[in-house]
């Protein structure tokens, strides 16, 4: 009886539920938006390196090796977030606008096509790394580039919701590069 009991117990699961996050745009009290200024925009499809294309979050310990967090996630796909986030924090500083993003269809009448590459989307020891060019042609052809590169500091221990946060406000920081280029053109 004894072998039979014990030859049912099933061990305990050592696996560990992920934890999965959204990137969304920042809305700061003092933002200030860029007058009257109206624009019209397609966002392509946000291009990213073969590893970013995880699931799982990175983070990069050294300038040679990168780590998966097998219990940190994206909730979406990464350069989904990464479009949407752009897109909003583009809409939040103009006046008006209008816009479309990748995979949707490009509406008639928007003035920009957008495209964004990106080399990092990393945590990097205690900073939250992003480097990403860009280009921006409008209907007559004329073409607009840039490019965004930063390192922004996290607190230690500060957890992922402030690195999530750090994040976002790089995105936001790049949206913004890419209006004041936009409207000064």
């Amino acid at each position: 009886m004894f072998m039979i009991l014990s030859g049912c117990i099933i061990p305990e699961s050592n696996h560990v539920a992920p934890d999965f996050y959204l990137l969304s745009d920042v809305r700061i009290d003092d933002n200030k938006s860029m007058g009257d200024s109206e624009i019209s925009f397609y966002l392509r499809e946000i291009e990213l390196p073969r590893y970013l294309k995880d699931s799982r979050m990175v983070s990069r310990p050294t300038d040679h090796t990168i780590e998966f967090r097998e219990s940190k996630r994206w909730g979406e796909p990464l350069e989904d977030g990464i479009a949407r986030a752009i897109s909003l924090n583009i809409v939040n500083q103009v006046h008006s606008s209008q816009f479309a993003i990748f995979p949707n269809r490009r509406k008639d009448g928007l003035n920009w096509d957008i495209s964004v590459t990106f080399s990092a989307f990393e945590k990097a020891s205690e900073h939250i790394v992003i480097e990403a060019k860009w280009s921006a042609k409008d209907k007559s052809g004329a073409l607009v580039t840039g490019s965004y590169s930063s390192a922004l500091p996290l607190e230690p221990n500060g957890g992922e919701s402030l690195e999530i946060s750090t994040y976002n406000l790089a995105l936001d920081k790049l949206a913004k590069r890419i209006l004041s280029s936009l409207i000064s053109s």
